[in-house]
């Protein structure tokens, strides 16, 4: 887990004053440098020894050079797999590189972590930047004059190029949607994000971006299968194996929800009293909202460890532009604030790496939305009347309401919150591509585009500004392939939500086994009403005063102040947000 930047067929001097990453890597940091190539790592060492994992790291034969941040869960067993067990004693950066200088970018199918790569082709000087499959790890590039700059995080190609600007079109369509820009986008004119899945292949003739993982080509292996909740919960079981290999100790964020106590009853099944496990939960010092006794309570229950860590409305000022110098994009609110105080929590206490179980909603459809679907779904296809009843029955819906706002939420594009609140009604009315079904069409919409890919961002630059690494076993792509591919009767088991984790947890905690989705309680619009008020609308007034935004968007801010009943901090940390990068 690292941080890097570079340049290739670029100005090496100009590349060399990017901005620090140091953060990502305090471990260790090394450079190549050639006529053409010029890379700088940070270290951040989980696996291996110093020396048998400095990087920039080359192949023993020569051929192939790589700069590497993140981890190669099982390499292990893929030095297995080329008959070189020796390998393993050097760490996950030697067997990938060894199996790069192998079998090429022909490889990538086996390997099984998250990961942003520049590989070097020393005999034919190419080079290849390569993200993992669902962007786990970030990749950023610029292209210039035929030549192109790349980093782990966008400040350091912001440090070199005083031309790059936020981009108009995407602060307006963040106000107006409450969008994110994704897939190859960022916030920033002239710089440009690798899409999980591809590779963008350089050389001196050019530029070439292929896809080498797509999750709807990936999904039909699994539906060809016999699934079943003991394939699943195998499934997860060796991405929790693969995910604690680690030499340095390990921590588990606990929210007392089902993904998160599903994942800490399989890794106490999985390692009993061999491995005992941490857990830390975000809590808050307001009881209005605060939820984290439910934590508290199930950990003393499993005979867990619970830290509960608490944010104060006093401490939000300074946190938040901290949190926003690392983030370089606008971020969540408070939520986020939160979670790096966490992160900050368990690296003064020696946990480097934690556990977070970020998936399950999106792989097992577990939002209020994809309920609706789920239900839409079963009543035009008349397939599963028992099932239909069911889920009205659990989530206490009716069915001219799923109709009417599941046809809603298509006609939107999906635009709407996963608690089918804030529908974002569009100009014109949008034409979705089905995926075999409304259901798993928009949970890929939230794996790939809407959902996982903001979250992953925050999670990234929150827990590695502290030298931090956060690893997610249920977006291990076999896991959540394996739920997205799941019939409905399964995913939705008595009418239940994301059944398969709700079956692991059933013997232990019945309360979390019949718990409905909740959604992510914060005090953020109580203290931006109250303790905040006067620091938020100073920060606002601060953005106004610049004339870059138009005035119709501050309307949102006099009502929020003024009135009682307006309850969507939303819009106002959107304004908060942008006036740090407007200072």
């Amino acid at each position: 887990m690292c941080g890097f930047y570079g340049t290739f067929l670029g100005n090496k001097d100009l590349a060399k004053q990017m901005a620090s990453l140091n953060h990502r890597g305090p471990d260790d940091t090394n450079y190549f440098e050639n006529k053409y190539l010029y890379v700088k790592h940070f270290r951040l060492a989980i696996i291996g020894n110093q020396d048998d994992a400095k990087q920039p790291m080359f192949s023993f034969d020569g051929r192939i050079g790589i700069i590497y941040n993140g981890e190669i869960y099982n390499y292990k067993e893929l030095a297995n797999s080329i008959g070189r067990k020796d390998l393993i004693e050097y760490g996950d950066t030697r067997v990938l590189v060894e199996l790069l200088s192998i079998k090429g970018l022909d490889c990538l199918s086996s390997l099984n972590g998250m990961f942003s790569l520049v590989i070097y082709f020393k005999e034919t000087n190419e080079i290849v930047l390569l993200r993992d499959r669902f962007g786990i790890k970030p990749l950023f590039y610029r292209v210039e004059k035929g030549s192109i700059y790349f980093a782990s995080e966008i400040k350091s190609l912001r440090k070199i190029f005083s031309c790059v600007k936020f981009d108009d079109r995407k602060i307006i369509n963040f106000l107006d949607n409450s969008e994110y820009p994704h897939s190859k986008d960022t916030f920033y004119k002239n710089i440009k994000q690798l899409e999980g899945g591809t590779f963008l292949k350089i050389s001196q003739n050019g530029f070439n971006i292929k896809r080498w993982f797509c999750l709807k080509d990936y999904y039909y292996n699994f539906k060809m299968e016999n699934l079943s909740y003991e394939g699943y919960e195998n499934l997860l079981k060796n991405s929790i194996k693969l995910r604690t290999r680690s030499d340095v100790p390990i921590s588990l964020h606990y929210s007392a929800g089902t993904d998160s106590t599903a994942l800490l009853l399989k890794f106490k099944e999985i390692f009993g009293k061999e491995i005992p496990i941490t857990t830390f939960t975000m809590a808050y010092n307001e009881p209005r909202v605060d939820e984290s006794n439910l934590a508290e309570e199930y950990c003393k229950k499993l005979n867990v460890e619970n830290h509960k860590v608490y944010l104060d409305a006093k401490e939000v000022p300074s946190l938040a532009e901290t949190v926003y110098k690392f983030q370089d994009e606008p971020y969540a609110g408070i939520p986020v604030i939160a979670y790096y105080k966490m992160n900050k929590l368990e690296k003064d206490l020696g946990y480097i790496v934690s556990l977070e179980g970020q998936g399950g909603d999106e792989g097992l459809g577990g939002y209020l939305y994809h309920i609706y679907l789920a239900a839409y779904d079963l009543y035009i296809s008349g397939a599963n009347k028992e099932l239909f009843e069911y889920i009205l029955k659990e989530n206490n819906l009716n069915k001219e309401d799923v109709i009417r706002s599941s046809e809603k939420i298509l006609e939107n594009g999906f635009n709407v919150h996963t608690d089918m609140t804030d529908f974002k009604m569009k100009k014109k009315k949008i034409n979705l591509d089905k995926f075999v079904d409304w259901l798993t069409t928009i949970q890929i919409y939230d794996i790939l585009i809407n959902k996982i890919p903001r979250v992953l961002r925050f999670h990234d630059r929150v827990s590695m500004s502290l030298g931090r690494e956060i690893r997610f076993p249920l977006l291990d792509h076999r896991v959540i392939t394996y739920g997205l591919a799941l019939d409905v009767k399964l995913k939705f088991k008595n009418g239940l939500s994301k059944a398969p984790l709700r079956n692991i947890i059933k013997s232990e905690l019945s309360g979390v086994y019949r718990h409905p989705k909740r959604s992510v309680v914060t005090p953020q619009t109580i203290w931006l009403k109250n303790e905040l008020k006067t620091w938020a609308y100073d920060r606002i007034e601060l953005l106004r005063e610049k004339k870059i935004i138009p005035d119709e968007y501050f309307l949102n801010s006099r009502n929020f102040f003024s009135e009682n009943n307006s309850n969507n901090s939303f819009k106002i940390w959107q304004l908060i947000n942008l006036s740090f990068n407007f200072e």
